[in-house]
Formats: C-alpha cells, sequence, structure tokens
C-alpha cells in the first residue's frame, strides 16, 4: 500500500516541500563540535552564571573566540581565563602559539613514528632556508631568554606551552581547572607553577 500524500516518512524533517518532496528551505543547519571538544569546552571554560558580571561576559567571549582553543594545554589555560584578561590574554596565547609552532617546526619528529600524531600539525610550507634559519634564529634567542630565569621557570613553561597535551594536562593546569569549576583553591604549589609558566611566557610575549 502506497504512503498517503504529503505523509513524512520516519524521521524525517517537517518543513515546506516542492512537488518533488524536497524541502524548500535548505538553509545548512549549524553542527556541533565533537563529543570531544564539547566536554573540554565545558571543562575548561568556566560557566557565566551572571550575564551582568564583567569576568562573565569576557569568558563568553573567549568561548566565541576559541572554539578549538581547548586541544593544547595553553588553549585551555586561556579558555579558563588564567592568561589574564583582555589584551594581555590574547598576546600570551599568540606567542604561546608562536614558539610552540616555531618549536616543532625545528625539532619535531623528521619521520612518522608512535608519538608523530601527537605533534601539533599545520601545512607545510615550501622550504625556505634563510626565512628557516631566521625563526631557529629567533627561537634559540626565546628559550636562551626563558633558560636565564632558571630549570624551574624553563620546566613549567615547557609544560604549558611546548609539551603536547591534546587531551588534558599538565596535571597542575588540570587540577587549577577543576577547583575553580568547584569554586575552591587549588594547591599553593600547582598556583606556583602557573606562575612560573606565565613568567617565562612574559619574557617573549
Amino acid at each position: 500500500m502506497g504512503r498517503s500524500k504529503g505523509k513524512l516518512s520516519k524521521g524525517q524533517p517537517r518543513g515546506s516541500r516542492s512537488a518533488s518532496g524536497r524541502k524548500r528551505d535548505r538553509t545548512p543547519t549549524q553542527l556541533m563540535p565533537c563529543e570531544g571538544v564539547q566536554r573540554r569546552r565545558a571543562l575548561y571554560r568556566l560557566p557565566a552564571n551572571d550575564v551582568g558580571d564583567v569576568d562573565a561576559k569576557a569568558r563568553q567571549d573567549r568561548g566565541r573566540k576559541a572554539e578549538t582553543d581547548t586541544c593544547d594545554a595553553i588553549g585551555r589555560a586561556y579558555c579558563a581565563g588564567l592568561l589574564g584578561t583582555g589584551r594581555q590574554a590574547e598576546d600570551r596565547l599568540n606567542a604561546a602559539r608562536r614558539i610552540a609552532a616555531a618549536y616543532w617546526a625545528a625539532y619535531g619528529f623528521g619521520t612518522p613514528d608512535s608519538l608523530a600524531r601527537f605533534q601539533p600539525q599545520q601545512g607545510k610550507l615550501p622550504s625556505d632556508p634563510e626565512r628557516d634559519a631566521l625563526r631557529e634564529a629567533s627561537l634559540t634567542r626565546s628559550l636562551e631568554l626563558i633558560n636565564a630565569q632558571g630549570r624551574h621557570i624553563r620546566l613549567a613553561f615547557d609544560q604549558l606551552v611546548i609539551d603536547p597535551n591534546p587531551d588534558s594536562g599538565p596535571a597542575w593546569l588540570d587540577a587549577i581547572v577543576i577547583a575553580h569549576r568547584e569554586k575552591a583553591q587549588a594547591a599553593a604549589s600547582q598556583y606556583q607553577q602557573l606562575e612560573r609558566a606565565l613568567d617565562g611566557l612574559d619574557l617573549i610575549a
């Protein structure tokens, strides 16, 4: 027995249709990020409970501008409001991304292996020895500035900026974010690691 005229199949979306049965309005539906991105955004972006609160509005703006920033540690710190506010936070995020990209371009694995998939990836530019030499020299100067502050600064900086942490980590950053979500304070040593990392980052921001 045929289907009644105008009757929709199971699961077929409602809406005005042409004679052939196709929907007239074909405006693309908005797609949500994958489950992993949604989970990280929910964890690392602090909720805005009071729309009149300036800090809450800043967190909302960061969330809108940084849809995929939870895919590395510096991005998660940015989304959670741990890099400061306004221009300072933007400058720190951009400086960290620049030096991380330069680091992995200079010192990344030459051939694929079990860890290659965890490296930051970007499109390959045509080889330019002069450009590469300048970039590596700039990277070396930046790292020397940080190294001069002591090994504890460099270690915290690497954990926040350089080390691949695609889903979580470093542990002190996760602990701070979770504590703040529960309106509590993390351990003093964990804030100390954050301050050390930011001290190193401010030398190149």
